[in-house]
C-alpha cells in the first residue's frame, strides 16, 4: 500500500510540472548576428539628383532698391536674393568602393549641386508728379523704372571618405556601420540691379541712374563623420534602406555685400559720382551636419556582378553656417529627389 501511494504521488507531481511548463508559450532563439564571409570586390555608382535648396530668413540681405530715396511718395522694389521658394535645379552624385576581408569597405562619394533663380520685378513703371527732391535740390516731374533684375544663385558640395563594416541581423536584414572624414562647401549669393530715370520741373534734362547691389556667404569646413545603413531584403532582388550620418565640420564662413551706383545721364549730376562700396567678413565657425537617405533598391544578378537600381529621397542640413554682413545666422538646406545606377563586380 505504501508503495502505491509513492507511485501516485510521483505521478501527479510529473503531471503537475507539465502543466505548469505549458503555460510558458514558445522558447523565442535570438536572431544570429554575423558578418559576411571573406571576399573581395569594387563597386562605381552615379545618382541624378533633383533637389531644392534653402536658406533660413533671407539670411542674404534682400536687395532693396527705394526710387528716389528720399521721395513723398517713394516706391520700393526688393527681390530676395535667397527667398522663399526657390527653384528645383539638378546635381549630381558620384561613388566608388573597394570592398575587402569580412564585410570591411572603403567607400569615397561626391555631392554636387548648383541652382540658380532669375527675377524681374517692374519694367517697366513710370511714377508721374513724383513730387519728390533729387539730389541737386530740384523737384522732378515724373519718374520711370526701367528695370529691375534680381538672380540668386546656390551651391553645394560635400565630399565623404567613409570606412564601412556590413553586419547580418538574421536572413533578409542587414547593416552598415560607417566612420570617416566630411568636406563641405555650401554658398549662397544674390545680385539685384536698377535703373531709372527722371525729369526735373522746368529742366529739359533727362536724368538716369543704375544702381547695384551683390551679396554673397560662403562656408568651407571639414571635420569626423559617423553613420549607419540599414537595409530590408523583400527577396528577389528588391530591398528597401535607411541611411543617416552625423558630422561634426570645422571651418570659416566668408561673407561679403557690394554697392554700385552711378548717374549716366548727365554724369555729373551728383558729386562724388560714380560711388562704390563693398564690406566683407571672415569668422572661424564650428558646425554640425546631418544628412539622410530613404530609398528601394532592386538589384539584378550577372555573369560579371551585380546591377543595381535605385531611387529615393535625399536630405542634408548645415546648423548655422551661413551668415550675412551684420553676422546673422542661417542653416543652409538642401532635399529632393535621387536614381542612379551601380554595379558591383567581384575581383577573383
Amino acid at each position: 500500500m505504501l508503495n502505491l501511494k509513492k507511485t501516485a504521488l510521483a505521478v501527479i507531481a510529473l503531471g503537475s510540472t507539465a502543466a505548469f511548463a505549458g503555460t510558458m508559450g514558445p522558447v523565442c532563439s535570438a536572431v544570429n548576428v554575423t558578418v559576411p564571409c571573406e571576399n573581395t570586390a569594387w563597386d562605381l555608382g552615379g545618382r541624378a539628383l533633383y533637389l531644392q535648396p534653402s536658406v533660413n530668413a533671407g539670411i542674404l540681405n534682400q536687395a532693396t532698391f527705394t526710387v528716389p530715396s528720399n521721395a513723398t511718395n517713394a516706391r520700393t522694389y526688393s527681390t530676395y536674393t535667397t527667398g522663399s521658394n526657390p527653384k528645383w535645379n539638378w546635381g549630381f552624385q558620384l561613388e566608388g568602393s573597394y570592398h575587402f576581408s569580412t564585410g570591411n569597405d572603403f567607400n569615397l562619394n561626391w555631392y554636387h549641386f548648383r541652382g540658380s533663380n532669375n527675377f524681374d520685378l517692374a519694367a517697366p513703371v513710370t511714377v508721374a508728379n513724383a513730387a519728390f527732391v533729387s539730389g541737386g535740390g530740384a523737384e522732378a516731374s515724373s519718374l520711370t523704372v526701367n528695370d529691375f533684375v534680381g538672380t540668386a544663385n546656390s551651391a553645394w558640395d560635400q565630399v565623404n571618405m567613409e570606412f564601412g563594416q556590413h553586419v547580418d541581423f538574421g536572413e533578409n536584414k542587414f547593416a552598415r556601420f560607417h566612420g570617416g572624414m566630411n568636406f563641405s562647401r555650401v554658398n549662397a549669393s544674390g545680385s539685384a540691379s536698377l535703373t531709372d530715370s527722371y525729369t526735373l520741373l522746368g529742366n529739359t534734362n533727362v536724368f538716369s541712374n543704375s544702381r547695384s547691389t551683390t551679396a554673397s556667404t560662403v562656408y568651407n569646413g571639414f571635420g569626423p563623420r559617423v553613420g549607419m545603413d540599414l537595409n530590408y531584403d523583400w527577396g528577389n532582388g528588391l530591398s528597401v534602406y535607411a541611411d543617416g550620418a552625423l558630422s561634426v565640420l570645422a571651418g570659416s564662413t566668408k561673407s561679403s555685400k557690394s554697392n554700385y551706383s552711378v548717374y549716366t545721364s548727365p554724369s555729373s549730376a551728383v558729386a562724388g559720382n560714380p560711388y562704390q562700396g563693398t564690406v566683407s567678413t571672415s569668422a572661424n565657425n564650428v558646425v554640425g551636419e546631418l544628412d539622410g537617405k530613404l530609398g528601394a533598391m532592386y538589384t539584378y544578378a550577372m555573369a560579371q556582378g551585380d546591377l543595381s537600381l535605385d531611387v529615393g529621397w535625399v536630405f542634408a542640413n548645415y546648423m548655422n553656417a551661413l551668415s550675412d554682413i551684420d553676422g546673422k545666422e542661417a542653416d543652409f538646406g538642401i532635399q529632393g529627389l535621387y536614381f542612379g545606377l551601380k554595379w558591383v563586380g567581384n575581383v577573383a
